[in-house]
């Protein structure tokens, strides 16, 4: 027996609904790497500043222990794991690709000099652009919009203010949905 057209409307509106439902998971992550990016930048700038020579160990030290807090939290999802909607394991395939390629563009950063920070937004942007549109989350696509239009000033600004452009990046395409997603989440339990 096949589903008719509604059906198969319902059945796609309910895999967006399971899949935002348990996206609403990952807030600690969106929490998480936005506030470690935003601290870090700001850090940085202060001691750009203050003409400090060791003005990234903000990076140094919160890269790490996010990574580490990133792990503990992948570890207790797993204990907890279901099995994936389609567009669940195309969002984490996606967010796999994301990470490589912005490892790959920092590791390189030395190259691309002052084009590394223009990059690294572009890839927020499109990776929180993807995410809020199958999910349909409005606050992801607001961060990434203001992600792109960050990453086109920053092509034309001077390191420090670079430095502000991704935390403000990352304060509206990460950490403001991280919250929404956590608020959201408290009110569906």
């Amino acid at each position: 027996m096949e589903n008719t057209p509604q059906q198969q409307l319902d059945l796609i509106a309910q895999m967006i609904k399971t899949a935002q439902r348990r996206f609403y998971d990952d807030s600690p992550f969106y929490i998480l790497w936005g506030s470690t990016v935003m601290i870090a930048s700001l850090v940085q700038y202060v001691l750009l500043l203050n003409h400090n020579e060791y003005n990234a160990i903000g990076w140094a030290i919160l890269i790490p222990t996010a990574i580490l807090l990133q792990l503990i939290f992948i570890r207790k999802q797993q204990k907890q794991a279901t099995s994936k909607t389609h567009i669940e394991q195309v969002l984490n395939h996606m967010w796999f690709a994301f990470g490589i390629s912005l490892f790959i563009v920092l590791i390189n950063a030395n190259k691309l000099q002052l084009n590394t920070y223009p990059i690294v937004l572009c890839l927020y942007a499109i990776s929180t652009y993807i995410s809020g549109s199958a999910l349909k989350i409005n606050a992801f696509i607001v961060g990434s919009i203001i992600c792109w239009i960050a990453a086109v000033i920053a092509f034309f600004v001077s390191f420090e203010t670079q430095l502000l452009l991704l935390a403000a990046g990352v304060l509206f395409a990460y950490l403001i949905p991280g919250i929404l997603l956590r608020k959201l989440e408290k009110e569906a339990a």
